[in-house]
């Protein structure tokens, strides 16, 4: 399943967009880039049961409507594995999906980097569900209980087979799958766009059986709406896709989110109650575009012309229009991340400060948004950044950080600015609570040398990320030291595919790979 095209597809996705939501990019993927050739020739000549570098990173990731979900971030070769590898099968998933009307969810659309080119499909859900409930009188709702962690592989391996009618696809992928979960047969990792195509494959036969009993229904990943005049009807059916989803999928539907209700009712509670109508106004008045609908360089170009419009306008200025949003938002007190992500994606593209200290102030409330928030900040200027110090500092200094879902990100902020690492209490929070690789990102962006000639005597020691980071710590090395440290282990049996490739690129002095395509995609 692995060819030279899904493989440089995978490639092209994790630099255009990010191996997962929840984690900042590894440094890894820069050694990966620079000796590509290298790598796919690696992954190409590797047997099916070869193909796996080690377990995923998990953190526990807060979610909007409270409680956690464990999510995932993969050695940087199965990242690479499980793209390419899904990629395989994407077109042959779309296919046998029902269509947009029914599957509204991620409509897939592979262009050279993309698996959902046309956005995540959420306007066209809401449209959907406003258009049956003003043709039928009563409305099922219903989503599966932790579906991506309750989801058996088996039924994984199986729904691709059915797509693709080759065995050996669903097989291949089912086991890999299982090999990231350390043999357990259930749960796809939360974070990479891969999962989502697989989690759509699975539904596949969930839509066809709602469809196959005569019913209308919209779908979005795991929310299910379903429509008749008849109150009865939606309870027979209801039992139904309980009984079918436990016998042939192992999954259990929310108790408390599944309810029958008159359409009038639903509509004026999840699609017209006044929250909804102000999130509409708020997305209308900042004019963000879909964040899933273009590759994650295209907000960060500037587009002078954006603000000059015809029709009314806001006189006020841009960084004040998304302030005063944001804040509407935080008096509202509920977490609604797809208007927090636009305002923040917003403020990103413009590099618009205005926001910057309330999202600071408020980092608890805005902490199941966190990566959102550290991205944003870190396109802001130094100047930007250093004025917000007194903020950083107190963060540090009263715990406000030290959320693991805060802290990944914070940490990751912190170590790559050196304006930022002059500051104490930045420096005690790195030094104290900071992981491995924030330690040693830190030491190389503040020439710390004390802290890189320690890393020497660790990197073998240690576990696979961890041992990369104190190899990343050697790149504040002198030359010949670099050299002296690194030679050796290149010829030692501990060292990994990625180990030698990550110390390569490190002697060679971490040489920024050439990229195939537009310049304005970020590395």
């Amino acid at each position: 399943m692995l060819t030279d095209e899904s493989l440089d597809f995978a490639k092209a996705h994790i630099i255009a967009f990010y191996d997962t939501d929840f984690y900042p990019k590894p440094f890894e993927y820069g050694a990966l880039w620079y000796f590509w050739d290298e790598v796919k020739t690696h992954l190409l000549k590797a047997q099916p049961n070869e193909l796996f570098a080690g377990p995923p990173r998990a953190i526990a990731w807060p979610k909007a409507r409270g409680g956690y979900r464990v999510v995932h971030q993969l050695e940087p070769l199965d990242a690479i594995v499980y793209i390419a590898l899904t990629h395989a099968v994407t077109d042959q998933i779309s296919d046998a999906r029902m269509g947009p009307e029914v599957a509204c969810s991620y409509r897939i659309s592979r262009d050279y980097s993309s698996f959902f080119s046309e956005g995540s499909g959420f306007d066209l859900y809401r449209a959907r569900c406003q258009q049956p409930s003003q043709e039928y009188r009563f409305v099922l709702s219903t989503d599966i209980a932790d579906f991506y962690n309750q989801i058996y592989l088996h039924r994984v391996g199986n729904a691709i087979e059915s797509a693709t009618g080759n065995p050996k696809a669903g097989f291949q992928l089912e086991q890999f799958i299982t090999r990231l979960n350390n043999k357990a047969s259930q749960g796809i990792p939360i974070g990479p766009a891969p999962s989502v195509v697989l989690a759509e494959a699975v539904m596949i036969d969930v839509d066809q059986l709602i469809s196959g009993m005569g019913l209308d229904h919209v779908r979005y990943v795991d929310d299910i709406r379903i429509f008749s005049n008849s109150r009865k009807k939606l309870e027979s059916s209801l039992e139904e896709l309980v009984i079918y989803l436990h016998e042939n999928h192992r999954l259990n539907v929310v108790g408390e989110k599944t309810s029958i209700r008159r359409t009038s009712e639903f509509l004026h509670e999840e699609l017209q109650n006044q929250y909804q109508l102000e999130k509409l106004e708020i997305l209308k008045e900042i004019e963000v575009a879909n964040p899933y609908s273009a590759h994650s360089y295209d907000e960060d170009k500037e587009d002078d012309g954006d603000e000059e419009k015809d029709g009314d306008q806001d006189t006020r200025e841009p960084g004040k229009v998304l302030l005063d949003a944001l804040s509407r938002v935080r008096r509202a007190g509920m977490i609604d991340l797809a208007v927090i992500r636009a305002i923040i994606r917003r403020a990103k593209a413009k590099r618009l400060g205005d926001i910057a200290e309330l999202l600071l102030h408020e980092m608890a409330f805005f902490a199941p948004v966190a990566n959102d928030v550290v991205l944003y900040l870190a396109r802001l200027s130094d100047a930007q950044l250093v004025d917000l110090l007194p903020l950083f500092s107190k963060g540090c200094s009263d715990g406000s950080f030290d959320r693991h879902c805060v802290k990944v990100w914070m940490e990751w902020l912190f170590s790559q600015k050196p304006s930022l690492l002059a500051d104490k209490a930045i420096q005690q929070y790195i030094k104290n609570k900071g992981s491995v690789i924030a330690q040693a990102t830190a030491a190389v962006s503040a020439g710390n040398l004390s802290w890189a000639k320690s890393a020497k005597s660790k990197v073998l020691p240690n576990g696979a990320w961890d041992r990369r980071a104190y190899l990343y710590a050697l790149s504040a090395l002198s030359g010949d030291e670099r050299k002296n440290s690194i030679t050796p282990l290149l010829k030692h049996p501990a060292m990994t595919a990625t180990d030698r490739w990550v110390a390569s690129w490190i002697l060679k002095d971490r040489p920024e790979p050439e990229i195939d395509w537009d310049d304005e995609i970020p590395f």
